[in-house]
């Protein structure tokens, strides 16, 4: 009681500044949603000319907003994002003896004292107080001195790397408590948890983890863009947490076994009335559980890391914004659709291709080629260039694409971004050329694009109309500010057929980002009973090298399928190379095809690009790699064990 008291008061402050924050931020947007720039009302006028907005008797102003000016606003005069403006207003509030994420919303003070007080009652009920008071004093000393002696990385390292051990070690100790009920597979599952302490190359694989995972923040560069910064820190830590737990299962599953059979310590548990199948679950059970603790401290101590990361200075607040939209959020995106020549239309132009074609004519009457090959080709070329026409926009013109099936994404006060990238002239990225965006109710946005770089823009939502598609006017013109009218622009530009994509948003991070590490889990909880029933059959070296090379040929299916797409293999022309490269390519196709699943159930990348990881997603990599996958790896390695003897005493030893 005296801790959780003593964590409340500590907290406290932080609670208060935190609810102070918000009731503004919800006065200004209130404020900012009712503005309108054509109308000239006080509060627009006031941002536009000294980006200031006076509420509840005070004054927020911001210099950063004065000098974007008219770009704050929309064609239709209103603030194109309000929580956005209220954030730059509300910076210079945040107290500088806080952490800002820490007063950014009322949730992160409420979950971190939940999350204190948790983990300071479990200490003492579980009897390791002593240890976590020790970790968290030093932790805080460390943190401390790294503030005092202005080393901000020193401080985020130590406290950083305090934390994890410590909800590790919490996390480890409850888990053992959790395993100690009367089932005899539970009393598997905790024996193979206790072992996992004792085997140093498992003890490695999480040292490594929890070491790393503090330091990785600090060799980013920070002059880098914001939304880089995040990105590539989610990209190595998730990327990192994985592997890491991957190759902590594999060696884990496949030692616990080969080594119980090796060295005849199975014998005392099978002899007992220990079912082979509550065997194998109880190891598996053991494992998955390793790595639900693994997946939840490295889990929430990336998220902790995220939120520290965000309060680091952005170019701009374009930058900011992106953090908040791009990375920071769940979407789900539209591509447009390009339709293709019908058959009637494709078999014209190839007859059309051929009959123009003195040379390809003359070569099918030689017998040179076969007229099906060149139809072939011919056909492919035709339609080809004809997806491209739908792409490209010469000087003057325009192309119109819709998006469709975004009911969903129609709400008022949120907005769509549009991401595109864009080739003209010779693509160098030291020149820029304009191009125009033009809406279904008239309004349009001009912007100036680096050729082959991506570049985004704000999209109110209401541009929806009532079946859910949004049409977009892509304008090759240029707009003169002092003639007041649209110029044709100097070059054609085009793009390819996944360079424009519309993301609108469906959730918030911390929801999608449970999905994504649920999916993982699912991943993990497959490799887990792989290894354990490899070990049953082989010993642990060969165990260890299928479990692996299944782990590496299933995480690379999408390479492999590239590959075998593009394959060039060359072995002679003789019947024996013939019959070769046949059975190699059929046993690529054959992997490729039977490990696709597990390649495309991947949440990391999606993650990382704020892409929604959806129910849909997760449920199905449940029924496919958690129940169908897992499952037959469990039946067949169960009937193989069962087969198996073990108690076959030589007379030696």
């Amino acid at each position: 009681m005296a801790v959780s008291l003593l964590v409340v008061v500590l907290m406290a402050p932080f609670l208060v500044q935190a609810i102070s924050l918000d009731v503004r931020r919800q006065a200004i947007v209130s404020a900012l949603q009712k503005a309108n720039l054509v109308e000239r009302d006080p509060v627009s006028v006031a941002l536009l000319e000294r980006g200031e907005v006076i509420i509840l008797q005070e004054t927020f102003s911001s210099e950063r907003l004065k000098r974007i000016g008219e770009e704050l606003f929309d064609r239709k005069g209103a603030v194109m994002d309000p929580l956005m403006v209220s954030e730059v207003l509300l910076l210079p509030r945040y107290p500088e003896w806080s952490p800002p994420f820490l007063v950014e919303s009322v949730q992160t003070p409420c979950m971190v004292t939940g999350v204190l007080i948790a983990s300071s009652v479990g200490a003492v009920w579980l009897g390791l107080l002593p240890g976590y008071l020790f970790m968290v004093t030093t932790g805080l000393i460390m943190g401390i001195a790294g503030v005092m002696l202005d080393r901000p990385a020193m401080t985020f390292v130590a406290t950083g790397l305090s934390g994890l051990v410590v909800s590790f070690t919490l996390l480890m100790k409850l888990l053992l408590v959790g395993l100690s009920g009367k089932p005899r597979w539970m009393a598997v599952a905790q024996t193979v948890v206790r072992e996992s302490v004792r085997l140093r190359i498992s003890v490695a694989f999480i040292v490594v983890l929890l070491v790393a995972l503090p330091l990785i923040p600090v060799f980013i560069d920070h002059k880098s863009p914001l939304r880089y910064q995040i990105q590539s820190f989610m990209a190595r830590s998730l990327d990192l947490t994985y592997v890491c737990a991957a190759c902590m299962t594999l060696t884990l599953g496949c030692a616990t076994v080969a080594f119980e059979i090796r060295d005849r310590q199975i014998w005392q548990l099978l002899t007992k009335p220990l079912p082979r199948l509550q065997y194998l679950l109880g190891k598996w059970v053991g494992i998955v559980t390793m790595n639900a603790v693994l997946l939840v401290v490295s889990g929430v101590g990336i998220f902790l890391f995220v939120q520290w990361m965000r309060t680091r200075p952005a170019l701009d607040e374009l930058d900011r914004l992106a953090v908040r939209d791009e990375v920071m959020v769940a979407r789900e995106s539209a591509f447009p659709p390009y339709h293709g020549m019908t058959r009637d239309q494709l078999l014209g132009a190839v007859d059309a291709a051929i009959a123009s074609d003195a040379i390809l004519k003359a070569d099918i009457q030689e017998g040179r080629k076969r007229i099906e090959d060149v139809r072939r080709d011919v056909s492919a070329e035709r339609q080809k260039d004809f997806l491209a026409s739908q792409r490209m926009v010469g000087p003057g013109e325009s192309k119109t694409l819709v998006f469709s099936g975004l009911q969903g994404a129609k709400r008022p006060g949120h907005s769509l971004t549009l991401r595109f990238l864009l080739h003209a002239g010779g693509s160098d990225t030291h020149s820029v050329y304009p191009v125009v965006f033009r809406f279904r109710d008239g309004s349009w946005i001009d912007r100036k694009f680096v050729p082959a770089t991506s570049s985004v823009i704000a999209i109110p939502s209401d541009l929806i109309d009532e079946e859910g598609k949004l049409s977009i006017e892509l304008m090759n013109l240029e707009f003169d500010a002092t003639a007041k009218a649209f110029q044709p622009g100097e070059f054609t530009f085009n793009w390819d057929a996944d360079a424009v994509e519309l993301f609108y948003r469906v959730g918030g991070f911390e929801a999608n980002y449970l999905r994504g590490m649920a999916v993982n889990l699912v991943k993990l909880s497959f490799l887990a009973m792989l290894a354990v029933c490899s070990a049953t059959i082989l010993s642990f070296p060969v165990a260890c090298l299928l479990s692996f090379a299944v782990f590496l040929a299933g995480s690379m299916t999408q390479f492999l399928a590239e590959s075998i797409r593009y394959q060039s293999l060359d072995l002679g022309s003789s019947m024996v190379a013939q019959v070769v490269a046949t059975i190699i390519y059929a046993l690529a196709n054959s992997v490729e095809f039977l490990l696709r699943p597990f390649g495309e159930t991947s949440a990391n990348e999606s993650l990382v690009r704020g892409i929604n990881v959806g129910w849909d997603e997760v449920m199905r990599a449940l029924a496919v790699v958690g129940v169908v996958w897992t499952g037959a790896t469990l039946l067949i390695g169960w009937l193989a064990f069962r087969r198996k003897e073990l108690a076959i005493y030589s007379g030696q030893g």
